[in-house]
């Protein structure tokens, strides 16, 4: 029995991505963290990890929390894992079993990692106001040191005196340690110079994406997002589309219901906005869009049922969908949907 194209697509190219990793590689000297949190982005943590985890310049992968680390020990991955989220103290156990590595933010989880020899990362906070200390407890410290301390930049793509503020504050901090590992730059951070840094801790850059075009990295977008055609219609001049009327044909038109909504991750905020691809051509939402369905004004073109509309592409990124939204390309890509069927290339 031949098997039924799927409703909706997402086609990653997983080659493009570990081009990426060279490119960073290239940039910064250093070698990676790679952030596969929150499912890789979307895209699929343990698929990603499975074929970025032979690849020399990754030194580590980083997910959010415990869960996130156990699916990859589950799904293979063998290489060290740091939860950038750290731990609930039910949870010590589970770490250790898993062999996870924690970043380490407060006195209640330093104390649990010293008293049970868990290898960690100390987090020190220089102005992102969200997790770790201060000022590392370096006495603390003595009874079992990080194998690593990092800080974050919270705004290292639109505030470049604050940023290069906490490189020096940072350095400063960790004068009096000891330590394998050294991370403060995300992608956005990959426009400063670190020289003390060793690692660099990277999600965005690999999936293709910028936090600011005045990065100077040529990266490789890996993502395809499509949905099939699910009917088409020609109506009459004046018809309305979708619910609440938004949107009327102003001329006699082919409409063609495509199989994906806000339920797949498509904001309802798009309609009469989102312009999307078949046969390399563009052509508009229209109507709103709904929950699982979205209608799509293809003009004098009369579409075929059962082809599909590019939604995400090289010409229409995340980013550029997170421009007409006010929003970041984060949001957009980890809101797609379960439905939307990954497959991978490489």
């Amino acid at each position: 029995m031949a098997q039924t194209p799927p409703r909706a697509l997402w086609e990653i190219n997983l080659p493009a991505i570990a081009r990426n990793v060279k490119t960073i590689k290239e940039h910064s000297k250093k070698d990676l963290i790679a952030v596969i949190k929150a499912n890789a982005y979307g895209h699929g943590a343990i698929a990603v990890a499975k074929f970025l985890e032979p690849l020399e310049e990754i030194k580590f992968f980083a997910v959010s929390c415990v869960e996130e680390g156990i699916q990859l020990r589950q799904g293979g991955i063998k290489k060290p894992i740091l939860l950038l989220s750290g731990f609930f103290e039910e949870e010590l156990s589970e770490v250790k079993h898993f062999h996870l590595t924690p970043v380490v933010s407060d006195k209640n989880q330093l104390t649990l990692v010293i008293k049970n020899k868990i290898p960690y990362h100390l987090n020190i906070d220089t102005g992102m106001g969200r997790l770790g200390f201060l000022k590392p407890p370096y006495e603390l410290l003595k009874l079992f040191p990080p194998q690593g301390v990092m800080t974050h930049f919270p705004s290292a793509d639109g505030d470049p005196i604050k940023t290069k503020h906490q490189i020096r504050v940072f350095k400063k901090l960790i004068k009096p340690l000891k330590v394998k590992f050294i991370h403060l730059q995300n992608t956005a951070g990959l426009a400063y110079s670190v020289p003390y840094a060793n690692l660099v801790r990277v999600g965005l850059g690999l999936y293709g994406e910028k936090p600011t075009e005045n990065l100077p990295l040529r990266l490789v977008f890996p993502s395809t997002i499509k949905a099939r055609i699910l009917e088409v219609r020609k109506l009459p001049k004046g018809s309305c589309i979708s619910y609440g009327c938004r949107y009327r044909l102003k001329q006699n038109s082919y409409i063609g219901v495509i199989s994906f909504g806000y339920a797949d991750g498509l904001d309802r905020k798009l309609f009469n906005r989102l312009r999307v691809f078949y046969r390399g051509k563009t052509y508009p939402v229209v109507g709103n869009i709904t929950m699982d369905l979205t209608a799509v004004n293809f003009g004098k073109t009369k579409p075929n049922v059962g082809e599909y509309v590019e939604i995400i592409n090289s010409r229409q990124k995340f980013s550029d969908l997170a421009k007409l939204l006010s929003t970041i390309p984060y949001e957009i890509m980890t809101r797609i949907g379960n439905r939307v069927k990954r497959t991978y290339r490489g």
